[in-house]
């Protein structure tokens, strides 16, 4: 009995041993499994780190993103009068009501019709009227134009800019950006045709002007970088950075990478540069010259001209160069040339026009007539080219400079036409605006200077001030928004405050925009430009603006 005890005893004192053992067993697998995901942690927060940095290598970001609000005066409009509409509108009727001609929308042949005003206002009521039918335009003139004034009091946009920048080695780089440019409750890019270029969607300001939130690729260029002897060169080839040039940056608050001179080219295009940088081998500092292409239209390729045998539409071309004569980082010194050859009637794009004019035939004493065919439906149209109207020249200069912390500019520029034939199109017929100006080589110029202040006291901003003039045949390649004003000929004043609030990163613009036009067609090679209190009705039947005053803000984030 003793015996069996002993050995219960030295059982129980077995199991109670096994169990102390098993339990700092798991004591211990347990501390070693907080270990091993401590580890794992580590790991992939570095894995994160490694793949963040990889991708940070081959590609850096950064966005800007821009909320602007306006509020836009139109004064002394020039329209069609009540006398005029009144017929217009008795007309339409009977269109409608099929008494005078049988409408049929797939009929209605795609045209581009006339730019009459430049920059000037979209208003709707006024070119509801416009939608008739005449023959001639004897059916105009016995009646006066009427003057009126209105206005677009709250408008407000979204622009958000992707910038994207890749470099493999010290030879060979990328760098794009994309944008959305949406106006507030939009939701399509084709807009009713008011006689502007702003009104089109073009390859040329697609993304540049307000619309709905199509992304669009602005910017898109490789640069290869090398030496020839002792002179660095570099190659480029893409979509070119030809908006937002030399003269922007106060207006922008940045520094900016538009290659052409602002004063004479802002829109978008495909096309190449090649740059040599002269400053070792001649002292001077910053020299630079480079020469460049680009391509405004293709003429075969997607268009009518392609499935037809006769056609003379060829594709643009555009050459040129820009010399930086002079860069000390303080003062600069630019000189551009560029030349746009065989020049079109227009450009491959879309846009809704309230109406279409076809050739009508000839009256019983051989003078052509027209018929103007309402858009009752409001369908969109494919336009293009239909001929080759001559060649244009610009040239540019442009010193910049920062002097007691004040950063100003000013440029001269010149631009000359070399017409060339004549366009087909029966709206630029009918209007008398189918030659390149008024079909004789013309020579216009501008002026465009401006300072802005440096940081002032107490609030940081900085305070910027403009001017810029144009003659009666200035003619620039301008197909900005923000650009559209450096097309006008007349005067333009500008004043803004930018006010910092996150440093540069973050600043709101207080701003106000003053636009007297002295002449019609401004931005437009089509047509001879006249005084706007000279135009007679059938010049107006897109709204012709006198003058316009612009109030507006802008909060952008840029990082």
């Amino acid at each position: 009995m003793k015996k069996l005890i002993a050995l219960m005893a030295a059982g129980l004192l077995c199991g109670v041993t096994f169990a102390s053992a098993q339990e700092v067993d798991l004591v211990a697998l347990k501390s070693q499994i907080a270990d091993l995901q401590s580890k794992v942690d580590a790991m992939s927060k570095e894995m994160n780190k490694m793949q963040q940095h990889t991708v940070t290598d081959k590609v850096s970001l950064g966005v800007e993103f821009m909320t602007r609000v306006d509020s836009m005066q139109f004064n002394d409009v020039r329209g069609l009068n009540d006398e005029l509409q009144g017929k217009l509108r008795n007309m339409m009727n009977d269109i409608a009501n099929g008494a005078m001609y049988n409408f049929a929308p797939g009929s209605v042949n795609n045209t581009y019709a006339t730019m009459s005003n430049g920059m000037g206002g979209y208003i709707p009521a006024t070119m509801q009227n416009y939608q008739t039918m005449f023959q001639g335009q004897g059916f105009f003139n016995p009646t006066k134009v009427k003057k009126y004034d209105t206005n677009n009091d709250f408008f407000m946009t979204n622009r958000l800019r992707v910038r994207m920048s890749s470099k493999v080695n010290e030879n060979i780089s990328f760098t794009g950006r994309l944008v959305m440019y949406k106006a507030f409750g939009e939701s399509i890019s084709e807009h009713f045709f008011n006689g502007t270029m702003g009104s089109m969607n073009m390859d040329m300001n697609s993304g540049q002007v307000p619309g709905d939130d199509s992304i669009h690729v602005e910017r898109a260029y490789f640069v290869y970088s090398n030496n020839i002897g002792p002179v660095p060169y570099h190659f480029s080839l893409g979509r070119r950075p030809a908006a937002y040039g030399a003269g922007m940056e106060n207006h922008e608050n940045a520094v900016l990478g538009g290659s052409p001179l602002g004063s004479i080219i802002q829109m978008n295009f495909d096309g190449a540069s090649l740059g040599f940088d002269l400053e070792d081998v001649t002292g001077i500092p910053g020299l630079n010259f480079k020469v460049c292409y680009g391509q405004g239209f293709e003429g075969q390729y997607g268009t009518y001209n392609s499935l037809n045998s006769t056609a003379d539409v060829n594709d643009v071309h555009f050459y040129g160069f820009i010399l930086k004569a002079f860069d000390n980082d303080q003062y600069k010194l630019w000189y551009n040339y560029a030349y746009g050859a065989g020049i079109t009637d227009g450009f491959v794009g879309t846009s809704v026009f309230p109406f279409f004019v076809r050739s009508g035939g000839y009256d019983n004493s051989s003078n052509p007539t027209y018929v103007m065919v309402p858009n009752f439906g409001g369908y969109i149209s494919r336009i293009e080219p239909t001929s080759k109207v001559g060649d244009i020249e610009l040239h540019s200069i442009m010193a910049q400079g920062k002097t007691f912390g004040f950063d100003w500019f000013a440029a001269y520029s010149l631009s000359k036409t070399h017409p060339d034939g004549s366009s087909a199109n029966p709206m630029y017929k009918f209007m008398g605006q189918d030659k390149l100006l008024d079909g004789k080589s013309r020579t216009g110029q501008s002026i465009w200077v401006g300072v802005m202040t440096p940081e002032l006291p107490y609030t940081k901003g900085k305070l910027g001030v403009e001017y810029n003039w144009g003659s009666k045949y200035w003619l620039p390649f301008m197909a900005t928004t923000d650009a559209a004003k450096l097309a006008t000929r007349g005067q333009v004043y500008e004043a803004y405050y930018h006010q910092p609030i996150v440093g540069d990163n973050f600043f709101a613009t207080l701003g106000v925009m003053y636009t007297d036009y002295k002449y019609t067609g401004s931005g437009s090679p089509m047509g001879a430009p006249m005084k706007i209190e000279d135009v007679i009705p059938y010049n107006v039947m897109m709204p012709v603006v006198d003058k316009v005053t612009d109030f507006y803000l802008k909060m952008t984030y840029r990082y």
